[in-house]
């Protein structure tokens, strides 16, 4: 029975300073290597069998699943439909500047639907090759799998494979280095039973 590891990379230093990275190649800073260890040190122990690992083919997410590797017998492969959305000319923008620019479209995306613009890519089109990867991997695949990706393109997929709307605020961002998972039900689709594990506690 295949399960399904979503993993978020590690920090980077345009996440720090709150910049939208979508598909700008962004790489770890030294806070998202540190937060890749810790993700492989409580990721394997809930791994079964011989996992395979795939990664988006982004530096953020390659570096995050090198790192979860190591030196352990696991399968790597990187695959380019699991990157992160692309955002065009918000690409870089910090939260305020997005929302002087371009005020009615961060309004809605704020919200979790669709700006209009040049450049960005929509939610179906994001869920769309998130979950042909995610399907063809899990044909591929007798183990769990683990698939390396982004805050963005991680929900989609999940929201996608659980038959949830993509629009709205419906389940909540997978924060950097953190996990959920995907398990086989009964009536043949999925169900999520972990989210978001690995994330820093909220403090009230």
């Amino acid at each position: 029975m295949t399960r399904i590891f979503v993993v978020r990379h590690g920090q980077t230093d345009w996440n720090l300073a709150g910049r939208l990275q979508g598909s700008s190649d962004i790489p770890l800073n030294e806070t998202g290597r540190a937060q890749a260890r810790d993700a492989a040190a409580g990721l394997w122990p809930a791994l079964e069998g011989s996992p395979v690992v795939v990664s988006s083919t982004l530096a953020r997410a390659s570096q995050t699943a090198r790192i979860i590797v190591g030196d352990r017998d696991a399968e790597l492969h990187a695959d380019a439909r699991l990157g992160e959305r692309r955002y065009g000319p918000w690409e870089g923008l910090h939260a305020h500047e997005r929302a002087e620019r371009y005020p009615d479209a961060d309004a809605a995306w704020r919200a979790g639907y669709e700006p209009d613009f040049d450049g960005y890519e929509t939610h179906a089109a994001v869920a769309a090759r998130m979950t042909d990867a995610a399907r063809e991997w899990v044909s591929r695949v007798a183990g769990d799998l683990v698939l390396v990706a982004h805050g963005s393109s991680g929900r989609m997929l999940l929201l996608a494979m659980l038959g949830m709307p993509l629009e709205g605020r419906t389940l909540g961002s997978l924060e950097n280095a953190a996990w959920s998972r995907l398990v086989p039900s009964a009536g043949g689709g999925w169900s999520l039973d972990r989210h978001n594990v690995g994330a820093p506690a909220v403090v009230a």
